[in-house]
This record gives C-alpha cells, structure tokens and sequence, in this order.
C-alpha cells in the first residue's frame, strides 16, 4: 500500500521535510530516507543517537557506510535495497557500524516509496538496536541449560503431575525407575504409578496439603506391573497461571529423600526461542480514523486493507484501556505532548488481543498546523511472553533451588562454592556469605579427602559424567555430618564452567546402621554364647561340632569330646543361694578356658553341664591327659562371695573316629561315660567302651516297649481314695498309673515311669493319662461324686510347652470342671531354678488345684511352701514313719502341718500302712490319710462301686 500518492508530482524533499518533525520524535528508532541511489536525504534524531553521526556528517552520503566491511564487499547494501524494490520492503538482522567504529546487533527494514504510476522514488529505511535483545536471548540459554543440567543429572526419579492426576514431564531417571518412555509417561495419570490401595497414601496427601509438603514411604507401580517400595518427597503448589501442581521426588528405598521435579516443568518452559517482528505503521486522520496501513500492521490486526482505511483507532483498543488510549488521542491531537509512546494491548478483527509498543505522533504541515498523526506498532508478544517465562523459570528455579529438602550448590571447577541453597547452610551451620568462596576441600573430613579429590579430578578431566560418594562434611562448630554427594557437570556447548552437587544429609541413616551392625553382633554372641558364663551355647556347640568332624574327615585326625557334669552344685546353689551359684559356674566356666587351646571349644549345654571338643588329636591319651587336668582343676577349693567352698566334675570322653562318627552318636557316647564315672564315685574321667552301650539299648528296647504299651492299650489306670482321718469320709482320689505288661505282668508306675521320661514319651503318657482319668470321673461326677480328681504330674511334663494346651483341651472335651482336678507336684520342682513361679500361678489362675507330693525328702525349706499356690501339701513316708518315734509337738511333721495349717493349705499323710501310722497323723493334726491300710489301689469299676457305696 502506498504510504503516499501525489497525483501532480513525487516530490522527496518535500515529504522528507513534512515527515521529519515527526521522524525526530522516535527517538528509539534510526528512521531515514534515502533516494534510488540509497544516498541519505533525511535524518531523525533517533539515527543520530544510535548511529553517533550529526545530520550534517551524513546527508548526501551512501547509506552502506553502516555496514561493516566484509558486508559492504558482500554487497548486501545494495542487495538489501535491489529487495526493497522489487519486493515493496526488506527486512533483516545484523550487525551495523556506528561512527566510532564500535558495531552493535540492528534489526532493519526498508520500504520502497512509489509515484503514482508505481514507480520507486526513493527508500524509508527503519533500524532499531537489538543488543538488549540477543543479551537477553542469550541469557535465557545458560538459565535454561543449568537448570535442565540439574533436572536431566538427578539420580532420583522426578515426576511433576496436575494436583489431580495427569502427568506434566518426567526426567530420565523416573524413565529408569519406572521403565516408561518419557512420551508413554506423559499419557499416564500420577495415579498410574502411586498404588493408591497402600494405606499410607492418604496420610501422606493429607500432610502435603496441611504443610505444604510431605515425605512418605510408599508403594509404587512400574510400567510392567511391578511394585516397589519406595521413599517420595511431594510437594505442592500453584504456579503463575494459577493451577495446582504436585512434585513427586522418588528414591528407590534404599536411596533417600530428593525433590526437583519442578526443574523438569522449568526446563520444559525454556525451550521458547523468541523472534521480532517488524513494526507496523499506520496513518489516521485527526479525527482518529485510519487513512493508511502498511501490510506488517495488516497482518498484525487481521483485517483486510480495504477495511481498515476509515476504521477509528479506538476499535483496536480493549476496553480496558480505551478511557487512556482517548485522553492520549487527546492530548496528541491538542499539542499537550509530542510523542506518545507506551505499551499496550491490540485487539485483532477475530478479537484476540497481544501486545505491542506503540509510538505516536502527529504531523505539521508547511503551516505549523496538524495534518494527520502516525502510528509505529511494534509486536511485543513474543519478548512479553520471553520475560513472563524467564521471571516464571527464575522464579521456579529459584524456589527449587532454596527450598528444595536436599543441599543443593554450584562450584567452580577449582573447587570453590559459587551458590548454596538454605538446605545446605542449616546442614553445616554456616551463613551464607561465609560458605560462598570456601574450598570443597575444606570441608571434607580429612579421612575423605583423598577420595574426594581424586574424583573430582576424574570428573573435572572428563573421565567420569558424575560421581556419587557417602563422605563426611565438616560442620562450622567442628562437628561432622555424614552426607551422600551426587556430584556432576552441567552438559553445555564448550567447557563447562562449574559444577553442581546433590548433598543428601545421611547422619541418621549412617547412626541406623551402625546401631543395626552394633545390635547383630550383640544379637550374633547372644544366640551363639551363654549369657552367664560367656561360654559357647548348644547351638554353637553344635555347629562347631559339626565343622570339627568335618575337618577330622578331611585332615585324618581324631576329634575328643568331653562332657563335664559338676559335683555338689546342687546342694552349693540349694545352701548358699542361686548368686553363690552363678558365680561357681562362672568360675567353672574360667578354669576349662584356661585349660584348653585356642583351636578347642568349651560350652555350657545348661544348667551344671559343660562340653569341651579337643580337636587334632594324633593319640588317644591326649584326651585323658586333658580330662585329667579338668578334673584336678576344677577340684580345687573356690572362694565364692567371701566363702570357700568345693566342688568338682565328672567327665566323660568319647573319640572320633574310635567311637562314633557322628556328632549325635558321639554325644550319646559320651553321655554313657559320664554316667560310668559318676557312677564310680565323681570327681573322676572314664572313656567310652562298648560294653556301655548295653544300657543304650536297653533304653531303645523300653522306648519301643512303651510305644507299643500306647498302641495296643496296655496301659491302665487305677484309683487310690483318700480318707479325712476324724470322719473317714472319701476326701479325693489319686489315679495311679499301670502298665500291664505281656511278659512282666501289671507293672507300677516307678517301675517304668523314668524310662518313659528318658525317652520323652512323657507329654504323650501323660495326656492319654489326663483324658482317660477325666473321661472316667466325668460318670463319678454326675452319680453326686465332689471329692476332687488327683493326676501326678511330671517337671518334664510341667515344662513342657504344649502342657498347658493339652489341659485346656482335655478339661474342656470331657467337661470336667477346673475345680475337680488336682495336680500332684513332685517336690524337687520347688528346687530348680528353672521352675518358674509365675507358670505356677498361672497354673492355679486356670482354676485346678495344686497338691505337693513327697514333701520333706528334698530337705526343702519349710518356708517355701508360702511362695507356691498349693491347696494340698503331702509329707513323705519316711515322715509318717517318723512321727511314731516322739512326741508330736517335736517332729517334723507337726512343723509341716503346723506351717500348712497356717498358710490354709490342707495336709495329706501318704503310705499309711498301720493302725499306729494312722492314730500318729491323725493327733499330728493331718486332715486326710492315704494308704493300703484304708484302700488298695482299685480298678474303675472298683472304684465306682466303692463311690457308690459311699454315697448311700
């Protein structure tokens, strides 16, 4: 479109006079006209700034005096205006000389001016200094290749989702992690890969929204269908154009706690290249309606030529804006100002709207008198947009980097801080200035210096990417923190400049470990050690056992193991009190280790039994020789909490490969010595001989004895009454266990009962015992029978773990009432130590009542009586006995019933055999008797029959 038509003649001068007043208010543009021949025929003040040459320095001369050298040889002068006129306009980029010489970046644009037949007349050339510009663009570059360095090097993996739910960008460490592309993750919903079912889920949502953040320890889902346990931080909030975002940063769970996700959406928005348009000129009347447009404002405003002549210039304001854009108008057209120039928005036909820099003025005619006004419209959008994204980016960048939970900093390639964020100074206690400009050396922990140094060589020479190393920093108070440091070089064109480290603080994790490492050894000795003596436990012993069989297999050499069984410890622990008998089994247990070789093993199996393995045995009589010494040793005198006292150990060897050739065998070999050298008198040794393995098989004859006994019923039960000794009334019924033997006959009890114990057919007895007892006494019970039910009951059944199951279930599948059944304990159980007191209360809570057997054999304390649960206590035989010999005010079994009595426990005399034994328990004070002079031992139906009776 013509800027101007002069029908009667194109007078250059002339339009260069009327335009210059106006050409002199754009200051911020270099606007001159030049003739066909490109020489300069006007010149406004804004080309004398930006170019340094007066109006009269330059006037008349050729306009390629701005090009630099190597252009003007190029002869892009005069290809710029040859363009210009054959195209109406060229535009283009590039660098320019100004007067001094210096050369700055120009964006230029030259319009062809025409006579009415079309003819060119001449050149309007515009240049505007874009300097500022390429600084900027260049700027947005290193901005966005640091931060992309950061997102793209991160070990952790960093997904940046929508508050509900799409994927926005990944980085290629969630790409790893999740086995997704980054094009597959960006059609996935954060849903894809959190498992939402793991109840720790929402908790953690619910504390992001409280704090802003939130760490968790979750489950996530890969991309085949894989779970995970993983360690996410996420954080939450709402970026410039107001939606809400979520970070997730994720560590596999043995990486810990990083957050930049957000570097991700950052790097993603910095990959916007800005381009300049061009300006737009416009002609109106003083009135405000277009007269001319040129085709860079056609295309800027959207309207076709023909429509904008005539439109008022009011119509591409917004409203918003249309109130100033009129007083402007106003103040322009009455000479108020001379330049308008301001930034605003232009509406387009299709009523979108962006933004430009418009610079307006009015022109004079020849009279001083306003002929019409001009307008330059420069499109702004795209520099907008660039800034809006770089303030966004920084902005981004910025609140990452200082609030991120991780110490994040940037160093030189000499090892010096450049910038740190908060994270890092709360973690070494510096302020900022004092951290910026300090050596990375000079904060290694001199133990890790040397590592330190020699990767950060390798990565600073290239010959690694990154590095990740678990060191120590120095704290400003001295301290040390544990840290894991991911250090790398941001990728960029030419060498890089510094580097950028990832600091996690660890110190917890690091104590966790060393506790864990601390508490596995503690854990390891315990399960593998005594913890009285410090001696090996059995099941070290065993596995010790094991190797040293294994290496006699091997190397051919014999192996010896001794077992040691003290004397007098019993009587020791029972006078002087469980400490003394710590200490003596402690001072045992220091006598063998000081006895054997380093290659030897001692243990303590329990309770007063210990074992020794003598390994690399060439001769037999080594192993005497040691046993000899153990059993010289451990017979001297021991002073034990101020008191001397003696004890001593039998000892029984048994040799591989002579004797056995198996840890099992061999125990059981040496087992039968130690009985053959007890049974000699103690304080001896005997090796093995074949001849003890009679008792061996013995024992494994009345094993399978006894299990055929349970198999075909040969066991059987009968029933003792008791009787109150003033009435004569039945007061209870103690069962009696019989074994009908096929070859022996009806067999007691006592005859077979501590064979079944050896062989551990106990717990099985004893239930088929339990049921048939309670089975029976259920038909007594229902007949008016009340007198309670008595069962003698093992130790070895009583600390057996499934003896208190069984009870409950029999008591409960023959329906007898707790109440109605008495359990018979045997004395020598108040006496070990291992007995507990509570698993005896507990006994009594279940609601079965406790009779004490055989009481005065063991020489127990009277005074023991008040620590157990007992209903009934019942003095031994050989008190009964005793009782005919004195006065009753003078013997031991009026002190029993004396003492029962006291604490409300019921006395029971057994073995009552004579009229005499009866009159004696009866005026000792004994509430019940038991004994073949009242009652033999009766089968069932005997003893139902004697009920029956009883009952009439």
């Amino acid at each position: 479109m013509d800027i101007m038509q002069d029908p009667q003649d194109w007078q250059l001068d002339r339009y260069a006079g009327l335009l210059g007043p106006f050409l002199n208010q754009l200051r911020d543009y270099a606007l001159y006209i030049l003739d066909t021949d490109g020489c300069i025929r006007s010149w406004n003040e804004g080309a004398e700034q930006l170019k340094g040459y007066a109006a009269h320095q330059i006037l008349g001369k050729h306009f390629s005096v701005f090009y630099p050298p190597e252009d003007r040889a190029a002869g892009k002068p005069e290809q710029a205006l040859a363009a210009a006129a054959r195209e109406g306009s060229f535009q283009a980029e590039g660098e320019r000389l100004r007067a001094d010489g210096t050369r700055f970046c120009a964006a230029i644009h030259i319009s062809a001016l025409r006579d009415a037949a079309g003819q060119a007349r001449g050149f309007v050339k515009l240049t505007r200094d874009i300097s500022v510009a390429k600084a900027a663009e260049a700027a947005l570059r290193e901005s966005e290749a640091r931060f992309r360095a950061l997102f793209e090097h991160s070990n952790d993996a960093i997904v940046l989702a929508l508050l509900d739910g799409p994927i926005l960008s990944v980085n290629p460490a969630a790409c790893r992690l999740f086995g997704y592309t980054e094009q597959e993750f960006l059609s996935r919903q954060r849903d894809d890969i959190v498992d939402m079912g793991d109840p720790r889920v929402e908790p953690a949502c619910h504390e992001r929204a409280r704090a802003g953040e939130a760490t968790a320890e979750l489950t996530f889902i890969r991309k085949d269908g894989s779970r995970f346990q993983g360690s996410v931080t996420s954080s939450q909030w709402q970026d410039s154009a107001g939606r809400q975002l979520t970070s997730l940063l994720v560590q596999d769970i043995s990486r810990r706690k990083t957050e930049q996700e957000a570097l991700r959406q950052s790097e993603s928005r910095l990959r916007l290249l800005y381009e300049y348009a061009p300006v737009g000129i416009v002609l109106s009347d003083l009135e405000g309606r277009l007269t001319f447009a040129n085709r860079k404002f056609v295309e800027m405003s959207g309207y076709p030529p023909e429509e904008l002549v005539g439109l008022p210039y009011l119509d591409f304001s917004i409203p918003e804006e249309a109130d100033t854009t009129r007083e402007l108008m106003r103040k322009l057209f009455g000479a108020e100002v001379g330049t308008v120039c301001r930034e605003r928005h232009l509406r387009r036909k299709d009523g979108a709207t962006f933004w430009v820099r418009v610079t307006a003025g009015v022109l004079l005619d020849e009279h001083g008198r306003p002929e019409y006004a001009i307008g330059v419209f420069e499109d702004i959008a795209e520099h907008r947009r660039a800034e809006e994204a770089v303030r966004r980016s920084e902005e981004r960048f910025r609140a990452t980097f200082q609030n991120a939970p991780l110490g994040i900093f940037e160093a030189s390639l000499d090892c010096r801080i450049l910038n740190v964020n908060t994270k890092l100074l709360e973690m070494l206690g510096y302020q900022h200035d004092e951290l910026v400009g300090m050596s990375l050396l000079d904060l290694t922990h001199p133990t890790d210096l040397e590592q330190t140094t020699q990767l950060f060589g390798q990565l600073r020479a290239g010959v690694i990417d990154q590095y990740v190393l678990e060191k120590r920093y120095l704290r400003r108070d001295h301290s040390f923190v544990w840290v894991k440091v991911t250090m790398s070089l941001p990728q960029q064109t030419g060498r890089p400049q510094y580097s950028i480290a990832i600091v996690e603080d660890i110190t917890e994790r690091k104590k966790a470990q060393e506790d864990l490492r601390r508490a596995m050894e503690q854990s390891y000795h315990l399960a593998n050690h005594d913890p009285l003596t410090g001696l090996a436990n059995r099941s070290q012993f065993n596995d010790r056992l094991r190797d040293a069989l294994a290496y006699a297999r091997r190397d051919d050499h014999m192996v010896a193991l001794h077992l040691l069984d003290l004397d007098r410890f019993k009587s020791i622990n029972d006078s002087m009190g469980h400490h003394v008998g710590d200490l003596l089994l402690q001072a045992v247990a220091g006598r063998i280790t000081s006895n054997i070789r380093a290659t030897d093993l001692a243990a303590r199996l329990g309770g007063d039994e210990f074992v020794v393995i003598q390994t690399h045995l060439a001769d037999p009589a080594a192993a005497g020789a040691l046993a000899e010494k153990l059993v010289d040793e451990l017979s001297r005198p021991y002073v034990l909490d101020g008191q001397e006292t003696h004890s001593g150990a039998s000892i029984g060897i048994a040799l591989y490969p002579n004797d056995a050739r198996d840890g099992e065998a061999l125990m059981k070999r040496a087992d039968l010595a130690l009985y053959e050298a007890k049974h000699r008198g103690r304080y001896n040794y005997q090796r093995y001989r074949d001849e003890m393995g009679a008792a061996v098989r013995e024992a494994l004859r009345l094993e399978q004895e006894l299990l055929r006994a349970l198999r075909d019923d040969e066991l059987c039960l009968h029933y003792q009454p008791q009787f109150d000794v003033r009435t004569g009334r039945i007061t209870g019924v103690e069962t009696l266990l019989r074994w009908r033997h096929p070859q022996r006959g009806l067999l007691a009890a006592a005859e077979f009962i501590q064979d079944a114990e050896n062989a551990g057919l106990m717990l099985p007895i004893g239930e088929w015992t339990l049921h048939t007892a309670c089975s029976e006494y259920r038909g007594w019970l229902r007949a008016g029978f009340d007198a309670p039910l008595t069962l003698n009951v093992s130790s070895r059944q009583l600390k057996h773990p499934r003896f208190l199951p069984v009870l409950r279930r029999v008591l409960q599948e023959t329906g007898l009432p707790c109440a109605r059944l008495q359990l018979e304990l045997r004395e020598s159980l108040l006496l070990d130590p291992k007995s507990p007191e509570v698993f005896l209360r507990q006994l009594k809570t279940s609601g079965v009542r406790l009779a004490l057997d055989n009481f005065g054999t063991e020489l127990t304390a009277l005074s023991s009586l008040s620590r157990y649960p007992l209903d009934v206590v019942k003095p031994s035989r050989a008190l009964v006995r005793e009782s005919l010999s004195g006065a009753p005010a003078n013997s031991m079994l009026a002190a029993i019933v004396g003492v029962a009595h006291g604490l409300n426990i019921q006395v029971c005399a057994e073995g009552v055999e004579t009229a005499a034994e009866l009159a004696s328990v009866r005026s000792h004070g004994c509430d019940s008797a038991q004994g073949n002079l009242l009652s033999t031992p009766l089968e069932g139906h005997e003893m139902e029959r004697m009920i029956g009776e009883h009952l009439m």
